[in-house]
């Protein structure tokens, strides 16, 4: 399956930081002289910016605006992987920032795109709603060993469905993770220490995990609990729009 459009995933740092800004020109006529503003064409998501930059084959940050969102943000894009054109919605890589946090944190979201961060619960849904896009999820275990898992569709909602994961897609053969563990979650809201939706009975499973994730009752994964893995690897999940989709 071709990796031809956009791509959200977790990875690593990069040495290259590139930004696109606002544009603001000087008009002049024989009549008056005026200054307006030039709307800009923002790519939408990596993959655009993958797509538009013939010579952009490095990772770094870069502004886009995903249809129906009001303004431009910042993201990073990672160029090195699996054809190369991802959107990092969630970066592991030290322990250095802590995931234990509230609803309105995890929905506007926070970190540093260059280290660890939360992209946003309100960004990764604008992004998903507007595209299919394949999900990747990239990790090091505690002996710094890679394997990834990755699904041929990701949504989620908005927040006043509570951010749920409205569609996870088929579990791809070529993952190397050996376990389906998304799978648990579909169909889940998001949960945050001060927000309970998962279906525990008896307790609210981001206290009791001290994390903040799509519980069910409670996790067969939780990627924003305490980080484990090896010093300088990352934990990270990626998602992408393929050009043609499974049922």
């Amino acid at each position: 399956m071709p990796n031809t459009s956009v791509k959200l995933f977790f990875q690593g740092g990069s040495e290259k930081t590139e930004y696109n800004s606002r544009l603001r020109q000087r008009r002049d006529t024989s009549s008056s002289s005026y200054f307006y503003y030039q709307e800009p064409q923002y790519p939408r998501d990596c993959q655009e910016v993958y797509e538009q930059c013939d010579d952009q084959d490095e990772s770094g940050v870069f502004m886009i605006q995903p249809d129906n969102t009001p303004e431009p943000f910042m993201v990073f894009c990672n160029n090195s992987i699996d054809g190369g054109g991802w959107t990092v919605i969630q970066r592991r890589v030290d322990g250095s920032v802590d995931f234990y946090r509230t609803w309105n944190e995890y929905k506007q979201g926070f970190g540093f795109l260059m280290r660890e961060f939360w992209l946003g619960n309100d960004q990764i849904s604008d992004l998903t709603n507007q595209k299919d896009y394949e999900l990747r999820i990239d990790m090091n275990n505690v002996n710094g060993v890679p394997y990834f898992a990755k699904y041929d569709l990701f949504r989620i909602s908005d927040e006043w469905s509570k951010y749920r994961m409205v569609d996870l897609g088929r579990y791809l053969p070529e993952s190397t993770s050996h376990h389906n563990s998304m799978a648990y979650h579909r169909n889940m809201s998001f949960t945050t220490y001060n927000s309970d939706n998962d279906r525990h009975s008896s307790y609210n499973c981001a206290v009791n995990h001290r994390s903040a994730w799509w519980y069910n009752g409670c996790d067969h994964s939780d990627l924003n609990a305490n980080y484990f893995a090896a010093s300088g690897n990352d934990a990270s999940m990626r998602t992408n729009l393929p050009e043609v989709l499974s049922p």
